[in-house]
């Protein structure tokens, strides 16, 4: 519907009759027509899309998706020119390319031609950032993507969360490699450390004991994730402590069975300042067959189950309790990764979709 559609076939009331003067009755009932007519516009949409790729923006949030989806379009296209530019390279180059693409597809917005509110916005252009580079050029640009994408997913609404910090960490699994392949560091700090310096959980103030007298404190999905996060953590620590016993060399397992009581003891301990007692942990898990069988491979599914545990967390808490989840995906993808799990491009999201 056009913008004059309205006007053409609006109906003209006939001059006024005997013993009348112009009243005003007339145009303030045209005009509360047309005030009604944009009222349903705007509820409707009608004539809110735009052909060109525009997209519907009707909060700052929104708009937020819009840049980021804009931020890996372009950084893809940085990369496709990277490729061309260091063919020894460009195997490496192609996967994380076509990843970017799945990244920006799951955070844009719909484009609803016909429909939607709000002011249009175009994403923003991305031939500025496809001059060619090499790929030593490219890697700063990757690393500082990932970081501000596991940022950003700190504040990000539930859904477009999971696939910041899923993007997040795929884009630094990705700098790790190009990094390894340049033989140059990639200049990342450490997977847990992202997102949570000087972060503290809400809790009671330092020296007041009596705090905790009353109900437990913060947000109720808060502690829920906390004890989530604290049995599996706890349940990881016990089928690394077994696998130790069945691999020739035990060392690598204690060593990762160590960190996850250590990440346990850290819920537990955020558990505590949220006025919570964490339950006894119990003194043993079932293992099954297979672990026994090929307990490398089980320890690969553990590491894989922490990180779909991680990014499924993200949706339930508020931004306030997001922090340190953001963390402990990233540090739990990458472990998962780092171990052989094959690297999609969105980790975590076992369908690869938000």
């Amino acid at each position: 519907m056009t913008g004059r559609g309205w006007v053409e076939d609006e109906h003209v009331d006939p001059a006024p009759g005997p013993g009348h003067s112009a009243s005003v009755g007339p145009w303030l009932l045209r005009l509360a027509a047309g005030f009604v007519l944009v009222l349903i516009l705007l509820t409707l949409g009608v004539g809110g899309g735009s052909p060109d790729g525009h997209r519907i923006v009707s909060s700052a949030a929104e708009q937020a998706q819009l840049d980021t989806e804009g931020r890996f379009r372009a950084l893809a296209e940085q990369v496709r020119a990277a490729t061309g530019s260091d063919s020894a390279l460009s195997a490496r180059l192609a996967p994380l390319a076509a990843d970017l693409d799945v990244q920006a597809d799951a955070v844009a917005l719909p484009r609803r031609p016909g429909g939607g509110t709000g002011s249009t916005s175009a994403v923003p252009p991305t031939t500025a950032a496809a001059t060619p580079g090499s790929a030593a050029d490219l890697l700063p640009a990757l690393r500082e993507s990932a970081l501000r994408s596991l940022r950003d997913a700190v504040t990000a609404d539930p859904g477009p969360s999971r696939v910041l910090a899923a993007a997040g960490a795929n884009q630094w699994r990705h700098a790790a490699l190009l990094g390894e392949a340049l033989d140059v560091e990639p200049g990342l700090p450490p997977p847990d450390a992202v997102v949570t310096a000087g972060e503290t959980p809400a809790g009671p103030a330092e020296g007041q004991a009596d705090a905790c007298a009353g109900a437990p404190l913060g947000p109720e999905a808060d502690r829920v994730a906390l004890q989530s996060a604290r049995s599996a953590e706890d349940q990881a620590a016990y089928g690394y402590e077994v696998a130790a016993g069945l691999l020739d060399d035990p060392a690598p397992a204690l060593s990762r069975a160590r960190l996850h009581a250590h990440l346990a003891d850290a819920a537990t301990a955020r558990l505590a300042e949220l006025c919570v007692s964490a339950p006894t942990a119990p003194p043993a898990y079932t293992i099954d067959a297979a672990f026994r069988a090929d307990p490398a491979a089980a320890l690969r599914v553990v590491e894989q189950d922490q990180a779909e545990l991680y990014a499924g967390l993200l949706s339930t808490v508020g931004s306030g309790g997001r922090a340190w989840i953001v963390s402990s995906f990233n540090a739990a993808a990458q472990r998962s990764l780092a171990d052989g799990t094959p690297l999609g491009a969105l980790p975590g999201l076992s369908t690869d979709a938000p």
